[in-house]
Parts: C-alpha cells; sequence; structure tokens
C-alpha cells in the first residue's frame, strides 16, 4: 500500500488507478493473465463496473478484472463480493446489445472493450471475472458460484490483499497449484509406477482423459505451462493442425498417434483401490513438454466443441522436490520427445546468458545516491523466489542487512530485463505483445548474440543494462502524473524510450547510459524531455487508422511504431550533455569486452584446479575405452593431470572446459 501511495503522490483519486495496474502487472507476472488493458470504466447508478481486460485470442476467454478500493483496510463480506462480481457481467450483458456501443464515444478507454465484446461475440469461449481489492476476504467466503450468460460460463476469482501479501513474502513467489482430484474432478486417476523404493526421483505412467486436461488448464491457464519451453504455436504448424483434426475425426487414435505429455509434481498422495494404484493429490503440477497438446486439446473442445470422451494423453509423470527443480526440470524439458523442433533459445532460462547476468547482479556494487554510504546490489531473480528464498534463511538482523543491501525496488525479473531491453532496442511493438511473448523475442536475440561473443555480456553491459531500468522506471513512475495521461501507460513507456533512443540515433549521439548507473537516477533534464515526448507518443498512438478501434491492439503492430518514428518529437538542448559520440562507446565496450575475456580465463583457471589432478585423470581413463578425444584434447589432459608439477596455461584451461563438456556428451560420468 505504501508503494501505491508513493507512487500515486498527487492525490488519492489516483491510488485506485494505480492499484489496478500494479495488481494486474502482478497477475501477468502470476501467469494468471496474459496481458491487459486499463479501461476504468464506471456507472454506479447502472451497478456497471469493469477497470481492466484481456481477450485471449488462443483459447477465447475474456477476462474482465473489477477493483474494490479503499484507502483504509476493510473486510470483504460475502454480500459485498457478490455485489462487485455482479458489476462487470452486467456490463457484459448490456454490451451484447449494440445500441450500447453505438452510444459510446470512441474515444472512451472501455470502447475497444465493448466493440470487442458487440461485434465480436462469437470468438468468446468463456468469460473469467477477477475481482483484485485492497480489502481482506472474510473467512465465509469459499468461493463466488459460476454462472451464465447465454451459453457462456461465467468464472469468478478474488485477489484481496492478505493473498497478495501471502504469495509476495512466500520463498517461491508464486501461488502453488493443489489439486485434489476426487473432490474436484469426481475421480482420481489409475497409474503405473515406474520406479523401485531406492530411487531418489518417483515416476508415474499414466492415460490423462481429454476432458480432465481440458479441466485443468481451464483453471489454471499458463500457470500450468511455467516451466514449459515455449507457449502454445496455435494452428499453424502441420503438427498442431493434426491434433486438431485426430481429435474431431479421430478422437479414439489420439492415444496412438500422441507422443502424449512430460510432467513435474513437488508431491503426490497414491492411493491403492483393488490393487491398482491411485493419484489422488498433485501438488504444483507443471506441464514441462507438451503444452501444444495441451493447448490443442483445450481450444479444440473450446472452438469446435469436439467430444473428448474417447481422447486420452499418455502422460509421464516425475515427482521433482523444489530444492531440485532448477537442476532436474530443464533436464527433463530437454530430454523429452518433442513433437516440434526446439531451438536454443527455448531454454533460455537456463541459458549460460542467464547465469553471467545474475553472477554479474550479486557482484557489481551499485553507488550509493546522492553520496550516501550505502552501496546496493540489482538483485537479478533468474528462477522466480529466489529473493525472498535467500531472504528468509537469514536471521531477522541478517534480513534488514540484506534488505539494505539488495532494496525490493531494485529487484528485477527476466521478464522486467527483457522489457527494458527491448524497449530500448527500438522494438516498442514487441513489447505490447505482452511479457511472455516479448520475453521470448529476447530470449532468440541474447541466445544469438552470446553465440556470436559471449565475452560482451561484462559489467558494463550490466551497468547499461541497469540503467535501462532506472530510465524505464523513474519515466514509468511519473506518466501517470502527467495532465494528458489517459491510459495506456505500458505502451507510452516503451515507445517514449524507444523513440527518444531513435531521435539520439538520428543524431549519430548515445545516450551516456554508464553515467546514469553512476548516478542510480534519471537526471531531471532527461526525465522532462521525456516526459515531452511521451506527450507526443500519447497522441500517436492513440491516432489510429479507420479501421483499427482499439489501441492496445494497434500498438502491437509494426505500423504503429513507423508513425512514433515519423512523429515531432525532439531531443532538448540541455539534454545534449549526457550524450556521448558514438565511437567513444564503442571502445569503452571493446575495453569491457577484454576485460570480461581475462574474468573467463581466471574462472577456467580456478575451475581446472579445483577439480585437482585425480579428476582429469579420471577422464584419461575414461577415453581409453571410449576413444572420444582428439590428440591435442589427450595431451592437454595430461597436463592437467600432472598438476601441480606441470601447469596449464589460461587457454589450455579453456580448452579444458570444452573437453570436459565433450566427454560429459560422450557419456563420461563420475
Amino acid at each position: 500500500m505504501q508503494d501505491i501511495y508513493s507512487e500515486a503522490e498527487v492525490g488519492s483519486k489516483f491510488n485506485e488507478p494505480v492499484f489496478v495496474e500494479k495488481i494486474c502487472d502482478y497477475l501477468v507476472e502470476q501467469a494468471v493473465i496474459e496481458n491487459y488493458a486499463v479501461c476504468s470504466y464506471k456507472k454506479e447508478t447502472l451497478g456497471l463496473k469493469v477497470d481492466a481486460w484481456h481477450h485471449n485470442n488462443d483459447n477465447g476467454t475474456l477476462t474482465l478484472i473489477v477493483s474494490h478500493y479503499g484507502d483504509q483496510l476493510e473486510r470483504l463480506t460475502t454480500s459485498l463480493a457478490l455485489q462487485i462480481s455482479k458489476r462487470p457481467v452486467r456490463f457484459f450483458e448490456r454490451c451484447l446489445d449494440i445500441s450500447f456501443m453505438e452510444s459510446m464515444e470512441e474515444s472512451d478507454l472501455a470502447y475497444p472493450l465493448v466493440r470487442t465484446i458487440s461485434l465480436k461475440s462469437s470468438t468468446i469461449s468463456g468469460v473469467r471475472v477477477i475481482i483484485i481489492t485492497n480489502s481482506e476476504i472474510s473467512k465465509s467466503i469459499k468461493s463466488i458460484p459460476e454462472t451464465q450468460v447465454g451459453e457462456l460460463d461465467v468464472a469468478f476469482d478474488i485477489w484481496d490483499i492478505e493473498r497478495i501479501y501471502r504469495l509476495d513474502s512466500s520463498n517461491l513467489g508464486k501461488e502453488a497449484i493443489e489439486i485434489d482430484f476426487a473432490s474436484e474432478f469426481g475421480k482420481c486417476l489409475p497409474c503405473l509406477k515406474a520406479f523401485s523404493e531406492s530411487d531418489k526421483f518417483q515416476s508415474y505412467l499414466l492415460a490423462l482423459p481429454g476432458d480432465l486436461l481440458s479441466k485443468l488448464y481451464d483453471k489454471y491457464t499458463e500457470r500450468l505451462l511455467e516451466q514449459n519451453v515455449r507457449t502454445f504455436l496455435q494452428f499453424k504448424g502441420k503438427v498442431n493442425k493434426g491434433m486438431r483434426n485426430t481429435i474431431v475425426n479421430e478422437p479414439n487414435m489420439f492415444f496412438a498417434f500422441n507422443n502424449g505429455l512430460t510432467a513435474t509434481a513437488e508431491e503426490i498422495e497414491t492411493i491403492e483401490k483393488s490393487g491398482i494404484s491411485l493419484i489422488s493429490k498433485l501438488k504444483n503440477l507443471q506441464i514441462v513438454n507438451g503444452g501444444q497438446t495441451t493447448a490443442a486439446v483445450y481450444n479444440t473442445l473450446k472452438k469446435e466443441k469436439a467430444d473428448l470422451s474417447q481422447v486420452f494423453i499418455q502422460v509421464k509423470l516425475t515427482i521433482v522436490p523444489p530444492e531440485n527443480v532448477e537442476d532436474i526440470v530443464p533436464k527433463i524439458s530437454e530430454y523429452a520427445n518433442t513433437q516440434n523442433k526446439v531451438n536454443a533459445a527455448d531454454f533460455f532460462s537456463n541459458s549460460p546468458f542467464h547465469w553471467r547476468f545474475e553472477e554479474l547482479s550479486r557482484r557489481v556494487w551499485a553507488p550509493s545516491i546522492d553520496g550516501g554510504l550505502q552501496e546496493t546490489h540489482w538483485f537479478y531473480e533468474r528462477a522466480r523466489g529466489q529473493y525472498m528464498t535467500a531472504k528468509t534463511k537469514l536471521t531477522p538482523a541478517e534480513q534488514k542487512k540484506f534488505e539494505k543491501i539488495n532494496p525490493k525496488n531494485q529487484m528485477i525479473t527476466k521478464t522486467d530485463l527483457a522489457k527494458f531491453y527491448n524497449s530500448w532496442d527500438k522494438v516498442p511493438y514487441i513489447v505490447s505483445l505482452g511479457a511472455q511473448k516479448n520475453f521470448g523475442k529476447f530470449a532468440d536475440s541474447m541466445t544469438s548474440q552470446w553465440e556470436k561473443s559471449e565475452a560482451q555480456f561484462n559489467e558494463m553491459f550490466f551497468k547499461e543494462a541497469i540503467a535501462k531500468a532506472i530510465i524505464f522506471k523513474d519515466l514509468d513512475r511519473n506518466i501517470m502524473k502527467q495532465d494528458w495521461y489517459g491510459g495506456y501507460k505500458a505502451n507510452i513507456v516503451t515507445y517514449t524510450i524507444a523513440k527518444f533512443r531513435d531521435l539520439t540515433d538520428s543524431a549519430n549521439k548515445q545516450l551516456d547510459l554508464i553515467s546514469v548507473w553512476r548516478q542510480q537516477k534519471l537526471p531531471e533534464e532527461l526525465l522532462r524531455n521525456l516526459l515531452e515526448i511521451a506527450e507526443v507518443v500519447n497522441d500517436v498512438i492513440k491516432t489510429t487508422p479507420t479501421h483499427v478501434t482499439n489501441i492496445g491492439e494497434w500498438c502491437k503492430k509494426e505500423d504503429c511504431w513507423k508513425n512514433v518514428v515519423k512523429s515531432s518529437a525532439i531531443l532538448n538542448g540541455d539534454v545534449e550533455q549526457f550524450l556521448i559520440d558514438p565511437n567513444e562507446a564503442k571502445e569503452q565496450r571493446k575495453d569491457a569486452v577484454a576485460i570480461q575475456s581475462i574474468d573467463n580465463g581466471i574462472k577456467a583457471q580456478k575451475y581446472v584446479f579445483d577439480k585437482s589432478s585425480m579428476y582429469w585423470k579420471q577422464i584419461i581413463e575414461w577415453n581409453k575405452s571410449s576413444f572420444a578425444l582428439s590428440h591435442k584434447e589427450k595431451s592437454i589432459l595430461d597436463i592437467a593431470a600432472s598438476i601441480p608439477s606441470k601447469i596449464p596455461t589460461e587457454k589450455q584451461c579453456l580448452s579444458l572446459l570444452d573437453i570436459e563438456k565433450k566427454a560429459f556428451e560422450e557419456g563420461f560420468y563420475i
């Protein structure tokens, strides 16, 4: 709540809009929604209210978000929750009458939503209402029962202040998926055990009914696929079209034709009945391979109204405790059979880039602001929940020290980094696609650049990345305070930064990002210029082509960016002091690459010596029967095996890392 007060600053009437955007951002981070658009529609006399929305084009679900906000902590009673839940439902019903759309101004923030419901209701497969509130939910509220509007099911979910706090302060930083098959779906799942009592990890084989898989995806959506290597590719590839056709035309053959799912869970409960093992409960189920199959089954039900009673999917389920997830799940995902080709970027969350950036975030100290003595870190969460996990291992006194060194407002996630980077890289239309799709493009870019030269990802790269974060965050914090602001903050921020970068490029200059890093804040002159550019951007993105009325969708198009490039925004004269010649920046990066290369050599030497000569002798012995290594590789190994009488050079140590990797790939193990 204090975050909201400090962001709104200019008066309590701004508290609720800040609350809505902050919680919607949180729901995106939690994979509850893919994206959102603010609409802020409220007609109290008619009992209508919607604050934000999202239409998932893949599965047809329309999500309506309604806020209940108060400046004091209150209790959300059952009667009040029911009253709030009816407002977006009434709004939806009203939108089905086209006269409601015709009576509305096209400039109204809610117009794109009204138009979507009025003209594209056939593309909506179901409605989900999410109530967000800074009240605390009454213990008497178990859930709000589903209802119907015409043939459409309407489901409800409540995110209250206590639920948000509980997740924010938990180790995992996400809400656990806890499935009780008997109580939720009326049946337990027969399974075959595929492990011995001495095995560290338990595995099971089962045939999952198509209708049950569809219900699971309907309830948990993208949260089921958080560990999956990629998002659903829609029915574009031959494989996905084939799945759809099989479900519709030959559902009884789906089990035979389909490779099935590879899944993990943290905990399992089984029962024995008539000699058969049944899965009764699962905690944190994740489909790590088979997201295509999952969404294909679900979408064919929603879009084709297919009968799933004869559809069964084979599932290989492995129980992986939380402490092993980071190591084991990427391997399961990588080695499992796949129906569509997986490229290197799909495994980005476990990539060397990711590890390098995390290591830099723990090592590089950020200068103190305004001449203070306390230096800090920008904490990079390579895996979700790392920040809270690091904190909870400490005593209360150590936790306070940790928070001083790693302030919460300096914690950034991988999707944050993608947003900062791609905005600066002048692809705001990609950023506007939403966190996950933008991250996919970022992953492709980083993987490609790493393969060209990993040494470019060094301290300077890290400092410049944090400077981009500072610019983005400071601009984002100030946009809502402007007199001209009327929504679409996320789009305005990314387009403004991209336009600023385009202006400096056109002037053959570069912003001195390292100077922003040193100050740890955006200079007033820069902020003022960015806000002036933002006002121009605001006008341009709202001036849509005649056939386009949804500004949020328009911002996802490259043509929108082309219009912004042509706009009249300018660089102010007082910003010149922060710009440098591109050749100067190039020299700085060249020096940083050289330093990173030295760092890599030092790390390689340390690794080789820490492993000891005995370890390298083991590889030599293994190679006597495998013959996997070349003569040159064997001679370098001989030197390592003779430590300390012989000392491998820095270059030889780097080669030894490659030799070790090759040995593992060829079957060497300890």
